[in-house]
C-alpha cells in the first residue's frame, strides 16, 4: 500500500465513528520489521509528546530504531485531536468505543498489516483491555499488548480515595481537570471523560452507561500480555493494581514486571517516569523491545 507523507509532524487524520476526527502520527525513520505494526496511545493529561517529545521522551523514537513501525495516536481531546464544541458530552468510554476501533482501524489500513500491537501508559492501557472487552472483531487483530502503570479498579487506597474524590469535584467546578494548572500534564482533562474516569475509580467498576462490565469481561483478552508497574508508584498505578488488570485477561502468556530498585532496576519508578525519564532509557525500554522482539518476530 502507498501511504502519502505521514510522520512526526504531519499526522494522518481518521475518523471515528461520531465524526470526531482523530490523529495518527508515524515516527520518521526505516528498518522496519516484517511485524505487526506498534499503536502507542498515551493516558489521560497527555498527547503524543509522551512518546515522540524531545530528549528523554522518546520511547516512539527508541521503538521505531529497533525496527517498529510505530504509530502514536492522540485521543480525542488532546493535541489535534477532537472537536472541542463537543468536549462536554464526552465520557471515557468514547475512548473505548469510538477512538480505539477507529485507532486500530486507521493503523491496519494505512499499512496493510493483519494485526498491530498496542503500547498504552496508564489509561492507554486500560483502553486496551476494556476494548478487547467490548467483543469488538478488530479486538480480534490485537497481536500483543504492553500495559504500563495501568491500573484494575478492584481498589482504591486510603490515599488513592480521597485524591479520585477531589478531582471529582474539582472538575465539576471548573468544567476540567487542571492538570497543566497542578504540573502534572501538558493537557487538562476534559470533563466528562474525567468525571466518568473517576466514578468508576470510586466505585471500583468499569460499569459503562448500558452496563457492561468492562472489568469483568476482560477475560475476553487471549492475546500475549506485558505489564509494567513502577516500584515507587503508590498513588495512580500500585502493583498489586497493574497484576490484578493483567491477570483478568485470559491470556496464556503473561508477562508482570515491577521495575524497582529490589528488582534490579535503577530506581523505584513512579507512574511517569516509568516510560518517560533516562533511566527508563537504559533499563525498561529494552524490556519492552525485547518483550516485543520475542512475541512479534
Amino acid at each position: 500500500m502507498v501511504l502519502r507523507a505521514v510522520d512526526e509532524q504531519f499526522p494522518l487524520l481518521i475518523r471515528a465513528a461520531d465524526g470526531v476526527e482523530l490523529a495518527l502520527y508515524r515516527a520518521c525513520g526505516s528498518g522496519r520489521r516484517a511485524a505487526p505494526p506498534l499503536l502507542m496511545v498515551h493516558g489521560t493529561f497527555s498527547n503524543r509528546t509522551f512518546f515522540l517529545g524531545a530528549g528523554e521522551r522518546g520511547l516512539g523514537r527508541y521503538l521505531r530504531d529497533r525496527g517498529h513501525d510505530v504509530w502514536v495516536a492522540e485521543l480525542r481531546g488532546h493535541g489535534r485531536s477532537g472537536d472541542a464544541g463537543r468536549a462536554n458530552a464526552w465520557q471515557f468510554e468514547d475512548w473505548i468505543r469510538l477512538d480505539a476501533p477507529a485507532l486500530v482501524q486507521g493503523v491496519l489500513e494505512a499499512t496493510g498489516a493483519e494485526r498491530v500491537a498496542w503500547l498504552g501508559h496508564s489509561a492507554g492501557g486500560v483502553i486496551a483491555v476494556a476494548f478487547g472487552a467490548t467483543g469488538h472483531p478488530l479486538g480480534a487483530r490485537l497481536a500483543a499488548l504492553v500495559l504500563a502503570g495501568s491500573p484494575a479498579p478492584t481498589g482504591l487506597g486510603p490515599v488513592q480515595y480521597p485524591m479520585a474524590a477531589a478531582g471529582l469535584t474539582v472538575t465539576r467546578l471548573l468544567g476540567r481537570f487542571p492538570a497543566r494548572a497542578l504540573g502534572i500534564g501538558p493537557e487538562d482533562e476534559h470533563p466528562g471523560i474525567f468525571a466518568q474516569w473517576m466514578r468508576w475509580n470510586l466505585r471500583g467498576r468499569w460499569l459503562g452507561d448500558d452496563g457492561t462490565d468492562y472489568f469483568g469481561l476482560a477475560r475476553r483478552v487471549s492475546a500475549p500480555a506485558l505489564a509494567l508497574a513502577g516500584g515507587g508508584d503508590r498513588l495512580i498505578a500500585p502493583p498489586r493494581l497493574c497484576r490484578d488488570l493483567l491477570e483478568a485477561t485470559s491470556s496464556s502468556d503473561r508477562t508482570f514486571v515491577i521495575c524497582g530498585r529490589r528488582q534490579g532496576f535503577r530506581e523505584n519508578y513512579n507512574h511517569h517516569r516509568l516510560l518517560a525519564s533516562s533511566n527508563a532509557r537504559e533499563d525498561v525500554w529494552p524490556l519492552i523491545a525485547g518483550w516485543l522482539e520475542e512475541r512479534l518476530g
